[in-house]
């Protein structure tokens, strides 16, 4: 009896030991690093490389609709990490997966989210943008020469800084520099109450409008109340009318602040000419505005993926009637199209190489790295030039994402932000407008 219970515990001691030594050997870990959250088509096919020599049994609850390696998962089953895993599910809804070692000790648990398939029109289409902040954005603090000649700084002794945007004087909404000079010579009280936004915080300060030497009242404020310029249209859902353009987040030239979106358009546009890209030299395709009467849509929010609003007609791509989006972990490194205007208001397909791939858990920019091969591109533009923000970016006859940044040391290679990210914007944008219709 004795015995019997000294080989139950120098077996059992072994049994931990070798736990312990798998579970820190280098292969072994290379599962702690895999993401804990996996997002399928429903539908198709998604493989996981781990790499990892080891059997393990893998469980899921709710498991009837679910095919992991051409099988049908009934609650368990082996699986050679050391082999590709296939994944695929013909169902809708999250699944609880939980790998095991020996089929006793939990060593990795996963979140399988299936989802239906979006299929969008790309873009490629070259946009003229205005966007209206949510009131003037203050890019300079002046002096004011009274009419004795005594230099003051009422904005600054009130307390206002470069960067600072004004929504309201007296009372009353603003959305451009014409309305707040207005504002302040019309009201018979020179003294002027601003409503200021700062960092995401709102205050009321308020100072004292001085009489210039023309007869004007001041408050000793350089505001600007537009941001106007040339990108590109990435894709249009045609199911919601919304749209996806640029990529990246619109920021203030002078002032690095985010524009917080009060009004926004999108209108046609056509290059004129480019200025190409050279090392430490960045390029851009100039262009201008077509029927700036005729707007294509509206802009309802500013993201760090990009602008999106609602299409007001709909959108026509010359290769592409309809495109599925890639999920971010769909994208792989190999060879791409990016679809972009060079010339007028043609979109045209050009060869790149995707470099490199930033598994991404959530949402965050600069996804992957990219490369331009097209010889005819580079030979126009130099590479990547700025109003190609927001390109397509086509891999394997799917959306996967969206031309963004350049390199400065060589402007033949970039980042892109994955499709998946900006298509959320889409959705949050649906939600919050159900929510306002209720």
């Amino acid at each position: 009896m004795l015995v019997y219970s000294k080989n139950r515990k120098l077996i059992g001691v072994f049994i931990a030991i070798m736990i312990t030594l798998v579970a820190f050997s280098p292969q072994f870990s290379g599962l702690n690093r895999f993401p804990d959250r996996i997002r399928v088509i429903e539908g198709k096919e998604h493989t996981l490389n781990f790499r990892i020599p080891f059997t393990l049994q893998l469980f899921a609850k709710s498991s009837d609709y679910l095919i992991i390696n051409g099988a049908a998962l009934k609650d368990r089953m082996n699986v050679n990490l050391k082999n590709p895993l296939s994944i695929k599910s013909s169902r809708l809804g999250t699944y609880d997966l939980e790998f095991r070692l020996f089929g006793i000790i939990p060593v990795k648990k996963m979140k399988l989210e299936v989802l239906p398939e979006v299929k969008v029109i790309p873009g490629g289409h070259s946009i003229g943008v205005k966007l209206r902040p949510d009131g003037v954005i203050v890019v300079g603090i002046a002096s004011v020469i009274d009419e004795k000649g005594k230099t003051s700084y009422p904005a600054r002794e009130a307390g206002i800084q470069v960067g600072d945007t004004i929504s309201m004087v007296n009372g009353y909404k603003i959305y451009t520099a014409e309305e707040l000079s207005r504002i302040v010579n019309r009201d018979e009280d020179k003294i002027v109450t601003l409503t200021v936004k700062r960092n995401g915080k709102t205050f009321e300060t308020q100072l004292g409008a001085v009489k210039s030497r023309d007869g004007i009242y001041q408050i000793g404020l350089w505001v600007r109340d537009i941001a106007a310029g040339v990108g590109t249209l990435t894709f249009y859902d045609p199911e919601s009318g919304y749209y996806g353009a640029l990529g990246h987040i619109i920021s203030d030239s002078d002032t690095g602040r985010i524009v917080e979106v009060g009004q926004g358009e999108i209108i046609r546009a056509s290059i004129t000419s480019i200025a190409p890209a050279r090392k430490n030299v960045p390029g851009e395709k100039r262009g201008v505005f077509v029927e700036e009467d005729r707007v294509m849509g509206n802009i309802l929010t500013n993201t760090q993926f990009g602008i999106f609003g609602r299409m007001y007609e709909p959108v026509k791509n010359p290769y592409y009637s309809e495109i599925p989006v890639a999920l971010a972990s769909f994208a792989h490194e190999g060879k791409a199209q990016i679809l972009t205007v060079i010339d007028g208001e043609r979109i045209e397909k050009f060869d790149i190489e995707i470099q490199k791939i930033v598994r991404q858990n959530f949402p965050s920019t600069k996804g992957m790295i990219i490369k331009i091969i097209d010889p005819r591109l580079i030979e126009k533009t130099g590479g990547i030039v700025q109003g190609m923000s927001g390109s397509p970016i086509i891999q394997d006859g799917y959306l996967v994402g969206a031309v963004t940044h350049v390199f400065v040391n060589d402007p033949t290679r970039g980042y892109g932000v994955f499709a998946e990210w900006m298509i959320e914007e889409i959705s949050k944008l649906k939600i919050e407008r159900q929510v306002s219709n209720f």
